[in-house]
């Protein structure tokens, strides 16, 4: 293989194949390797985050290709099959440039795996937006482990004027109420911008008060403006624990800030969820979130009564929210509340369609709770009412 890649200045405005198979996934950016596996075929030579992160000099850490990618820029990282990494801390990674998409290779066993072990404070942190991973497996390998990914937000009294010295717009931040400021985040508020987000701190304590460099150039009074990591992506992606008292009690947790989340895509999943010691839910969303997408996922979840297996959304209203087409089962005797899908708000706006679900309920028969008002939508959704053997769920909630 050689060692230079040329690159075609003009694009490809057909699009392209290489040895006819077309290119799927096109970006502005860099395309970044990765690979720790201990299998090295020449002329490659074994991953180190000292070397440039080509196809055969390929980085050895997701952290370390992360700090060569450019915040905004769309870069890609490949990585590897074989490729494993231990995420033992709070803070032993996070995903801090925005977006990067992580694309794995491989099938089965063969693909990158991340896992999870230490402590029950292990997990991997969401600071910017735009992020999706894709193609990963990601194993619990302790026992309760509060969530895989946690979404990161700050809150703060802030204004927002026109940059004097360049393109974009300066945030001032004058309190930090909560969180830490990191770029890569949306910033959201009252009259700001659609879309604007941090490109950099100016000055300042770090991650706190000081000037932040903004994507968006406005005007906008000294006012509370929070910051969030909207848009993550987890597509095609395994999850595993490893034994009922070796688990994951959430796969991804919410930030308490209003549409922190919005944008949310949890597609084509595949979750095995054994833990019984403790309450598990696949996705946890505490605050209001916009054009969650919760599609063609296959779960397995323990008996866990009384416990939603795929999302607890609190008060949370859900607006344009579509869930469509997952298969998920919780055997729970007990469903109150939603044995699958959980939330008190009252205005959730969306539909929920073509799901195949199962609880051993026979009294409620309850996937979802009840009361998210007449602008949500059901449609072809099956459940069966009853534990017999060798029998179909039926439509749930029931037709009219």
């Amino acid at each position: 293989m050689p060692q230079n890649i040329t690159n075609f200045p003009g694009g490809f405005a057909n699009g392209v194949s290489i040895r006819g198979m077309p290119l799927l996934q096109a970006q502005p950016g860099n395309v970044f390797w990765l690979s720790n596996s201990p299998v090295v075929e020449k002329p490659s030579v074994a991953g180190a985050d000292r070397l440039p992160g080509t196809f055969n000099r390929p980085f050895a850490s997701l952290a370390g290709a992360l700090l060569q990618c450019q915040l905004g820029a769309g870069d890609v990282i490949m990585v590897k099959p074989g490729h494993r990494e231990t995420i033992s801390s709070a803070t032993a990674l996070a995903l801090n440039v925005s977006d990067v998409a992580v694309i794995g290779l491989g099938v089965g066993a063969s693909r990158p795996t991340f896992i999870l072990d230490t402590a029950a404070t292990a997990n991997i942190q969401i600071r910017a937006k735009g992020i999706s991973l894709q193609n990963l497996r990601f194993v619990a390998n302790f026992a309760d482990i509060a969530s895989i990914f946690t979404a990161q937000t700050f809150s703060t009294t802030a204004s927002i004027a026109p940059n004097t010295n360049g393109a974009g717009g300066v945030m001032t931040v004058t309190v930090l109420g909560s969180g830490i400021v990191y770029p890569g985040m949306t910033v959201l508020g009252t009259g700001v911008a659609v879309g604007t987000y941090i490109l950099s701190q100016l000055t300042g304590t770090t991650g706190g008060v000081g000037t932040y460099q903004v994507s968006v150039s406005q005007t906008v009074g000294s006012t509370t403006l929070t910051g969030g990591t909207p848009d993550f992506t987890l597509d095609s992606c395994e999850f595993l624990d490893n034994a009922a008292n070796l688990n994951a009690l959430a796969i991804l947790t919410g930030s308490a800030t209003a549409n922190a989340m919005d944008g949310l895509w949890f597609s084509r999943n595949t979750v095995k969820s054994l833990g019984t010691t403790a309450a598990t839910t696949a996705l946890k969303l505490s605050a209001n979130a916009d054009r969650v997408k919760i599609n063609d996922n296959f779960g397995v979840s323990a008996v866990l009564n009384d416990t939603a297996a795929l999302l607890a959304a609190g008060a949370a209203q859900l607006t344009a929210f579509e869930l469509a087409r997952n298969i998920w089962e919780r055997p729970s005797t007990s469903t109150t509340g939603g044995g699958i899908v959980s939330g008190t708000g009252n205005a959730w706006t969306g539909q929920a369609y073509e799901n195949r679900f199962y609880t051993a309920d026979t009294s409620a028969a309850i996937w979802i709770s009840t009361g998210h008002g007449t602008a949500f939508g059901y449609n072809q959704n099956f459940c069966p009412i009853t534990t017999a053997a060798d029998v179909s769920g039926l439509i749930n909630p029931a037709a009219a």
